[in-house]
């Protein structure tokens, strides 16, 4: 199974696409998705397949549907089909049924964070070396009682800065790990999902 699961990364590797932020094509022209967070992880198996099952195996169906008190709303920071095989290999896992629940319901707690949160509502904010929290931006608490922060930035276009568009970057106090957000804004019934970037493996938010 493990010789399987990296075969799979390899596929990913190929044909993910090779930007400087690895772009996700949700297939949404407008951002906007007609059903509940748990119903959008259905719509897309190249990227939410193993999200989904991770969903599913911690208990965690009623959350992503909008049904838990305090999470009606929330946002959230979706990692992908890759980054969780990606950790699959390093923890010696063989499949998504082999995770203990809990670490899959704390896996993806860190990923949640109650509210509306649309990249526009993130202060623009500016890393400090050597500093896990640098200027503005925002400090969040997500669903598992940890703290991360966020901040967004306006890229350069055509050597002329600040005219660019608009991304995200996180911060994880305990990893202290620099994660991509890849995709921005898809909104559902009971919320937003950004997407992480490709390169982010699960466990370091």
């Amino acid at each position: 199974m493990m010789k399987n699961i990296g075969l799979l990364l390899i596929l990913f590797s190929l044909f993910s696409c090779e930007t400087k932020y690895n772009y996700i094509d949700t297939g949404l022209a407008n951002g906007r998705f007609d059903g509940t967070m748990y119903d959008y992880l259905h719509s897309s198996s190249y990227d939410w397949d193993s999200t989904l099952l991770l969903v599913e195996r911690a208990g965690l169906q009623d959350l992503f549907q909008g049904k838990q008190t305090g999470y009606e709303k929330m946002t959230f920071f979706g990692p992908t089909n890759l980054s969780i095989l990606r950790w699959m290999i390093e923890q010696e896992y063989d499949a998504i049924q082999d995770i203990p629940v809990e670490v899959c319901r704390d896996m993806l707690l860190k990923h949640v964070v109650a509210g509306v949160h649309k990249r526009d509502d993130i202060p623009r904010g500016e890393q400090i070396l050597g500093q896990t929290q640098g200027e503005g931006g925002e400090v969040f608490t997500n669903a598992f009682g940890t703290k991360f922060w966020i901040y967004s930035f306006r890229d350069t276009y055509h050597d002329i800065p600040d005219v660019g568009p608009v991304y995200l970057k996180i911060i994880s106090f305990d990893s202290r790990a620099m994660i991509d957000v890849a995709s921005t804004d898809i909104e559902t019934d009971n919320g937003f999902v950004h997407s992480l970037d490709y390169s982010y493996t699960l466990g370091q938010l």
